[in-house]
């Protein structure tokens, strides 16, 4: 509700006049992504005030001749979100897209609010050649992701309804992991972004990177309200904290990264409870639960040393915030338990940065029995 009312407030001292055309009670229109991103890059000029009407007019309650000028791509294609893809000439050429087994929608062709949404690791814009955002390969993967979150929703329809509430839509693009890898972005709220350049991913790969990227989403949403959570400064370095030089990120990224283990691990285990995956896919989803506890662990040392450094746990977080990390922890702990005889077997020194599954059956064949 706060985000909500956020984006109202911003709405209202844009252009109130557009507020008369929408239902205000209608919450589905504050949570519009494209509304993020409108609004989170306003002081970069990248949209004229007239993109505004035309990011909304999809929620008019009368409706309008349609407005299209600002949101063509370089294809000639406009995106209006509630209502689909146009053509040059105002004709539709696609409606909205929902993904299979769930309300959340799958955007099929790039769209120009979201140009600017891709950056390098250094934080600079990622030339649009060099990500494929396209129909096609929607559709290439368009099964394997139905499936994954059918796969979650029906062995965890509790976090699987997290999901509904807090992620709107999915982009599919695919570039060179150089260039960046799958991300969730506050200048795109409610959008998670999955980069598929493996074309052998299936879904166990989506399983996995649908509760990782919705989980910052999720995060972000939990985290609106910085302060009910944090009491020291959550965007410092955490590597002044724990003397550690390479270590680049802020706390609150670090808090971020501790809540997508935990909702990756609590949904791939929850598949493999589920008996979802065939028998290579057990291998390999077990094998990303031992890459993850991996990561889980370590995060939870330098979390356990920042609360070294502040004497305290109650000195860096406040009573809900401590109820949050203790939950997280608890799950690495019940995870690693009930995992640790398998994936302490497992072999992971010809892993790069993003779980490779072809490269980690070179070291860990899948077992015969």
């Amino acid at each position: 509700m706060s985000i909500i009312n956020t984006i109202q407030l911003l709405f209202y001292k844009e252009n109130p006049e557009l507020l008369e055309k929408i239902d205000f009670e209608n919450e589905a229109v504050f949570q519009e992504p494209l509304l993020f991103a409108y609004f989170n890059n306003k002081t970069s000029s990248l949209f004229s005030t007239a993109m505004l009407t035309e990011i909304i007019q999809g929620y008019f309650v009368e409706k309008e001749p349609l407005l299209l000028n600002e949101s063509y791509n370089k294809e000639g294609i406009a995106y209006l979100p509630n209502l689909g893809y146009f053509d040059e000439q105002g004709n539709k050429v696609d409606d909205v897209f929902l993904i299979k087994n769930s309300s959340i929608e799958l955007l099929i062709h790039p769209i120009i609010h979201l140009k600017h949404i891709f950056k390098d690791f250094n934080e600079n814009a990622i030339d649009t050649s060099k990500i494929e955002i396209s129909k096609d390969l929607c559709k290439r993967h368009e099964n394997a992701l139905s499936n994954a979150f059918l796969y979650i929703k029906s062995s965890n329809k509790e976090h699987f309804d997290l999901i509904e509430q807090c992620c709107k839509k999915i982009v599919l693009f695919k570039t060179d992991p150089k260039n960046t890898n799958s991300f969730a972005t506050i200048n795109a709220h409610g959008i998670a972004f999955f980069n598929v350049y493996q074309d052998d991913y299936d879904e166990v790969f989506f399983v996995d990177d649908i509760a990782h990227q919705t989980g910052h989403v999720i995060m972000t949403t939990i985290l609106f309200e910085r302060k009910k959570y944090f009491i020291i400064d959550e965007n410092q370095n955490i590597g002044s904290l724990t003397k550690n030089k390479s270590e680049y990120r802020s706390f609150y990224i670090l808090f971020h990264a501790l809540y997508t283990y935990y909702t990756t691990i609590l949904c791939l285990g929850a598949c493999l409870e589920n008996n979802c995956f065939n028998k290579r896919q057990t291998h390999e989803a077990k094998a990303r639960i031992g890459f993850y506890l991996l990561k889980y662990k370590s995060d939870l040392l330098n979390f356990e040393k920042v609360i070294q450094h502040y004497k305290s746990i109650g000195n860096i977080l406040t009573n809900d915030g401590i109820s949050l990390f203790k939950m997280i922890a608890n799950k690495y702990v019940d995870t690693n338990k009930k995992y640790d005889k398998i994936v302490s077997k497992f072999n992971y020194n010809n892993q790069p940065y993003n779980f490779t599954f072809r490269d980690f059956i070179k070291k860990n064949p899948i077992p015969n029995d």
